[in-house]
C-alpha cells in the first residue's frame, strides 16, 4: 500500500469528524484515535483489521448491509 494512499485515508477520517463541536464527543474521538494508534503500533491488530479501512477503495462491490437480517443472510457479521 503506497504511503500517499494511507495519508489520504487518515486525512479522510479526520475530515469526517471535522465539524464536531461538543467537547465530550471530541474527548471520545481523541480517546478512540489514541487507542487505535496504540493497538496498531503494538501489533495487536492483524493486517485484515488495518486493511478494512481501505476496503471501499479496493473492492467496489463491498457495501454495508441495509439491515441486520440482510447482512445475516449474506453471511456477514
Amino acid at each position: 500500500m503506497p504511503v500517499p494512499a494511507i495519508r489520504t485515508k487518515v486525512r479522510q477520517e479526520f475530515e469526517r469528524n471535522r465539524y464536531v463541536n461538543q467537547l465530550p464527543t471530541v474527548d471520545v474521538l481523541i480517546f478512540k484515535s489514541q487507542t487505535e494508534f496504540q493497538e496498531t503500533m503494538n501489533y495487536w491488530k492483524q493486517l485484515n483489521h488495518v486493511m478494512k479501512y481501505f476496503r471501499g477503495e479496493e473492492d467496489p462491490k463491498a457495501h454495508l448491509p441495509k439491515n441486520f437480517i440482510s447482512g445475516f443472510l449474506e453471511g456477514r457479521n
